[in-house]
């Protein structure tokens, strides 16, 4: 399972890139979802990976995200919304993701 995080909001966005959120039922920053590894949802990811945060879900972090749901934002804040992994938080974080969410329960 792939856990996607929205880090950024709609303003000054592309309208396919708003559409793919809704499509993934990411309407709010800071909301989370589960999302099956499928080539499909892979290319939804691609479309919005300079938004959001993903990666490889651990079983913990699979319960925890059973439904869709908000998140804080994270304790000890953010490196960057603007930069991609391993820079900023955005983007594909590998397993990373986990400790993200963690920290943002």
């Amino acid at each position: 399972m792939i856990a996607i995080i929205r880090m950024r909001g709609e303003a000054g966005t592309r309208r396919d890139v708003i559409d793919t959120f809704k499509m993934l039922r990411l309407k709010k920053i800071y909301s989370a979802r589960l999302i099956e590894k499928t080539s499909q949802n892979i290319g939804m990811i691609r479309k919005i990976d300079n938004f959001a945060a993903w990666g490889e879900a651990s079983e913990e972090i699979e319960k925890i995200l059973e439904k869709p749901m908000g998140l804080k934002p994270p304790k000890g804040g953010l490196k960057s919304k603007k930069l991609k992994y391993p820079r900023g938080d955005i983007g594909y974080c590998g397993d990373k993701i986990n400790d993200l969410i963690k920290k943002m329960i």
